[in-house]
């Protein structure tokens, strides 16, 4: 059962008062006085959301930007690009960046303390969900933030790339080559902009008149080792015809698929076709270059950093902005029809 402040007040003989700075982390309280109150916090497991709605006028010129829980990180050259457009527009405004270690299981509690403790002036997040307890969260808070990728959530604020339109027009440029059996490895479950890439490839089809068959969703998970087990496990597909051509829905899964087919001994594309999704630069060094949907993921940046320091500066209303994206790379891996 969850304790109030003033239930947690009582308990360490305090007033809420301070409670609440030490809480903060306000340098007023005694040390000892602060450790035992988070002691007794940390007990009781209470988690003091509205603490930072308090605090909020208190600027600490630090952002706290989130990534994906495992299997993706950091490391993701998606992710290194993206991060170096929300560096770059922080940085400029004096802004500095936080950015915790948040393992799979505990991603609302790493939000929590981050605004409990007023530790950063606003949170920027990635890869919402269809359900996403993260939001409900933040709301109360009163902390800002912005998500990298669209919610279904209204008067959130968010910046991303066509993810529907993108993969609608990487299926309907297959299908201008000759393609009719497309096979799509799709992203991780539950996310937003798994449900978009997906509903766009159906888009595809739907333009094309192909009717979708449930044997070539592919599950993946947006990492090289989720595009790799996709392909590998349907290779008595691709080299019997049942499929021509490979829609991945990021360039990290086209680049595991493209290691599969290479070990299969299978020529990309005289035997095989494959697009990617996201256009990340090491894909313009395989050979050949990867024919991908490239997102502006360096103004992704830009732009999400923009939307927050709106909010957190001017308390602006919740923005949506949805930037183009473009098909690069020609038909290096997506030739005709063999």
């Amino acid at each position: 059962m969850k304790i109030t402040m003033a239930e947690l007040a009582r308990k360490c003989g305090y007033s809420k008062a301070t409670v609440s700075r030490a809480l903060a982390d306000d340098p007023r309280v005694k040390p000892a006085t602060k450790a035992l109150i988070l002691e007794m916090a940390s007990h009781y497991n209470y988690q003091p959301h509205m603490v930072a709605s308090n605090l909020a006028k208190r600027r600490t010129k630090t952002i706290g930007l989130m990534f994906p829980k495992a299997p993706r990180t950091i490391a993701d050259p998606f992710f290194l690009e993206y991060l170096h457009g929300v560096s770059e527009t922080l940085f400029e405004q004096g802004f500095s960046l936080l950015i915790p270690q948040v393992h799979r299981q505990r991603v609302t509690e790493t939000i929590a303390q981050l605004v409990a403790h007023s530790r950063v002036d606003g949170i920027i997040l990635t890869e919402p969900l269809l359900d996403d307890p993260r939001i409900q969260l933040l709301r109360e808070s009163g902390v800002p933030f912005v998500f990298l990728g669209s919610t279904v959530h209204q008067e959130v604020s968010w910046v991303d790339g066509d993810n529907r339109g993108g993969s609608f027009e990487a299926v309907r440029t297959l299908g201008s080559l000759g393609h009719k059996n497309i096979a799509v490895i799709t992203g991780e479950p539950g996310l937003v902009s798994t449900q978009k890439r997906l509903a766009g490839y159906a888009d595809g089809l739907a333009f094309l008149g192909i009717e979708p068959q449930e044997n070539l969703v592919w599950p993946g998970d947006f990492t090289r080792q989720g595009g790799y087990n996709a392909v590998r496990s349907h290779l008595s597909q691709i080299k019997s015809g049942a499929v021509t051509a490979i829609f991945a829905c990021n360039d990290l899964m086209a680049i595991g698929g493209i290691q599969a087919l290479t070990e299969a001994g299978l020529e990309i594309p005289g035997q095989i076709s494959i697009m990617g999704f996201d256009g990340i630069e090491v894909g313009q060094y395989l050979t050949p270059p990867l024919t991908t949907v490239q997102q502006p993921v360096f103004r992704l940046g830009q732009e999400v950093s923009r939307v927050l320091l709106g909010q957190i500066e001017n308390n602006e209303d919740p923005v949506q902005i949805t930037l183009p994206v473009k098909i690069i790379n020609g038909t290096n891996t997506i030739g005709p029809v063999p």
